[in-house]
């Protein structure tokens, strides 16, 4: 232990939230250490600042020309100036630089104990992938107190995983494997973000980090692994709602225009056995066989719009994976159904996982 750890621990567990002008709140154990390398640099710039620019205006003022005065020899060496001058900048540069390497040594460690989580970065959501075969999007669930691995890759273009209350942030690169880790100090939601433009709906790749204590963490993940089991098959359409998250960035439920067609054209489609125009000029009947092609091989049939101008081949191909069998379903059913999910607003209903999973209740 160095002599500055007692002081990050100590800020750590007094529940100190942080934040203010500069930062959001603090809520993980590596966020003081990293508010404080902020806070010290900084306040280091400001006070030589002030202390360079009034010296400075003083002597605009003290030697200013006060009329023809003879030349004057000027000084050409100081040496114990230019010892002052060199020392003390040398100190506090090996001190910000320890501060600083103290600190990225910490953040890039993670403790053996570390409880693991995959996400997976893709145009334009965060799939987070549990140990116990669990899956949520854009939503990631973790205990308090206890320190967690996140381990990244990306399946299109590079992204990254940003969560500023916890002071952590990790570019997910296709083709290699990245990590972050940190420990949550207190229960609570925080936002998390992608940080690294990654295409055209890249603003809408957020999402937020759920801290939960250890009973009711693990409640939540296993409620994760096994919900849709618990769905019955005349409420299938409904769990498509919370499963449209897999879809919100690129599909739309109001007619709008996004990078994909809109669910309500589909589904209109679907209803009076309507016809899609397809990418090579073809076209194919909208039925129950076609949805379920669409999801299991999205690159196969490439949609073209009303204009005849092809939708980008951007969805994501193994998304039937990451769905499951029953998840397929779940959204096969919300497609033909749709109509009976949407307001007048064409907004879809609210739908918890309460409301259609029989003989499990939301953890406290």
């Amino acid at each position: 232990m160095n002599l500055l750890s007692p002081m990050f621990l100590l800020l750590a567990q007094t529940g100190g939230t942080g934040g203010g002008f500069w930062f959001p709140e603090s809520a993980s154990t590596v966020a003081p250490e990293v508010d404080f390398a902020f806070d010290f640099i900084t306040g280091i710039s400001i006070f030589f600042f002030v202390l360079i620019v009034g010296v400075m205006l003083w002597f605009m003022f003290k030697y200013r020309r006060r009329g023809h005065l003879p030349s004057m020899e000027s000084p050409t060496h100081n040496t114990p100036l230019e010892i002052t001058w060199t020392a003390i900048p040398m100190i506090l540069v090996v001190l910000i630089f320890y501060i600083g390497l103290k600190g990225y040594v910490n953040i890039t460690t993670p403790p053996e104990n570390s409880y693991e989580i995959e996400a997976v970065g893709q145009q334009w959501y965060w799939s987070f992938n549990y140990p116990n075969g669990a899956t949520d999007i854009n939503i990631l669930h973790v205990p308090v107190g206890r320190p967690v691995k996140i381990n990244l890759r990306a399946n299109d273009v590079i992204h990254a995983l940003f969560i500023p209350a916890f002071r952590v942030k990790m570019d997910a690169v296709p083709g290699r494997r990245t990590e972050l880790w940190f420990e949550a100090t207190r229960e609570g939601e925080f936002e998390l973000y992608c940080a690294e433009y990654c295409g055209t709906q890249h603003s809408q790749m957020v999402g937020k980090v759920i801290v939960y204590n250890q009973f009711a963490f693990e409640a939540k993940i296993d409620e994760l692994a096994n919900w849709l089991d618990k769905v019955p098959d005349e409420d299938l359409h409904k769990a498509g709602v919370i499963l449209y998250n897999y879809c919100s960035t690129c599909h739309t439920v109001d007619g709008s225009p996004l990078i994909g067609p809109s669910f309500q054209e589909t589904h209109e489609l679907f209803k009076s056995g309507g016809t899609r125009k397809l990418a090579d000029g073809s076209a194919v009947t909208v039925n129950e066989d076609y949805l379920r092609s669409s999801i299991r091989k999205p690159s196969d049939q490439i949609a073209a719009s009303a204009q005849g101008v092809a939708y980008p081949s951007s969805m994501t191909p193994n998304i039937a994976d990451q769905l499951g069998t029953r998840g397929v379903e779940a959204m096969i059913q919300m497609l033909m159904r749709l109509d009976e999910l949407v307001d007048a607003e064409g907004k879809l209903k609210k739908v918890e996982r309460a409301d259609i999973v029989v003989g499990t209740e939301e953890p406290q």
